[in-house]
Parts: structure tokens; C-alpha cells; sequence
């Protein structure tokens, strides 16, 4: 009993200096999530940096369908980054989206954006990042098409607690958890397409 006293005391006195801490001296969350597709080529990704780290990827091309998904979660004691992309093309059209948000000390940030597209080689491609870097938020969300036919949007609204607001795109850092696949067309045999994991 008295050793898990002293293991809970040593983890609180942790915890409360990690929060303490200046946003400079603790470890900074980010998140980027990515998909790429293209009739019969697939490609996703995702990567994360933060105490708590993870990015996971899924790709698939099956019946003419090609679907990628990316998910990445970035955590620490300044906050929170979270960012998702999926992505799905098949027959004459491709579409995807791509949404982010970081809640922090230094402020919060979210971004989406999505892309829809017919004829040609039907690819989009949709993803965004988001982190934390010298006590400051920042992300943004990018997505295009190479159809004949496109429509695509990016919007990004950056709030850093000290009252200023930055509207606009930025994409920055390379984090250390990264997860990505790319695939040529073939036909994967068996299951289900799994939102998460490998």
C-alpha cells in the first residue's frame, strides 16, 4: 500500500510540473493526415508528434473502388491536435475531404477542406496539418482535383489566445509518428474495408 502511495505521489508531482512548465519547455502536439486518389493508384498517410502519439493509414483498391483514410492524434500537456483525411474515387468520379483541430495554451486552430471531381483520371487529393510550435498555433488544409470537372474548397480559422486571429494556410513541420501507404491497382481479396488501423 505504501509503495502504490508513493508511485501516485511521484506521478502527480510529474504531472503538475509538466503543466507548469512554459509552453516552450514542453513537448509540442502537431497532426497531418493526407490522401491521394487516382484511378487504380491509392495513397494515404498521417503523422503525429506529442507525448501521445498516433497516426494510422488504410488504402485499398477493390471492384474499381479505391478508398484511403489517414488519422493522426497528437497530445501533450499544451494540448490537443487531431487530424483525419479520407478519400474515395470510383467509375468517372473522386471526392475527398480533410478536416483538423488543435486545442491548446497558446490558442486553437481548425481547418477542413474537400475536393470533388469527374472524368479524366478522377484524382483528388485532401489533406492538412495542424501543431503547436513556441507557445503558437498554427495548421491549414489544402485539397485539389485533376478531373475535367472540379470543385474544391480550403478554410482555415487560426485563434491565438493572446486576441489575434489568423485566417489562411499554413503547412509546416515534418513530426516524428508517421504512418502512409501507397498502392498500385490490384484487387484486394476477403474483408471489409477497416476505417482504422492496418
Amino acid at each position: 500500500m505504501k509503495r502504490q502511495t508513493l508511485c501516485t505521489i511521484a506521478a502527480a508531482t510529474l504531472f503538475t510540473l509538466a503543466l507548469s512548465a512554459s509552453p516552450a519547455e514542453v513537448s509540442a502536439q502537431s497532426a497531418g493526415s493526407w490522401v491521394d486518389i487516382a484511378r487504380g493508384r491509392v495513397g494515404a498517410g498521417a503523422n503525429a508528434d506529442g507525448m501521445i502519439q498516433i497516426a494510422k493509414s488504410r488504402s485499398s483498391s477493390k471492384n474499381g473502388v479505391d478508398f484511403g483514410h489517414g488519422f493522426a492524434l497528437g497530445a501533450g500537456p499544451n494540448g490537443l491536435a487531431i487530424s483525419n483525411s479520407i478519400g474515395v474515387g470510383g467509375g468517372q468520379a473522386g471526392a475527398a475531404h480533410n478536416v483538423q483541430l488543435n486545442i491548446g495554451r497558446g490558442g486553437a486552430h481548425v481547418s477542413h477542406g474537400g475536393v470533388v471531381t469527374q472524368g479524366g483520371n478522377r484524382r483528388v487529393i485532401s489533406g492538412g496539418h495542424t501543431g503547436t510550435s513556441g507557445g503558437q498555433v498554427y495548421g491549414g488544409s489544402h485539397s485539389t482535383g485533376y478531373g475535367q470537372h472540379t470543385k474544391a474548397y480550403s478554410k482555415s480559422h487560426t485563434r491565438q489566445w493572446g486576441g489575434q486571429v489568423y485566417q489562411g494556410q499554413v503547412y509546416q513541420g515534418q513530426p516524428n509518428a508517421t504512418s502512409s501507404r501507397t498502392m498500385p491497382a490490384r484487387v484486394i481479396r476477403g474483408g471489409g474495408i477497416r476505417m482504422f488501423g492496418r
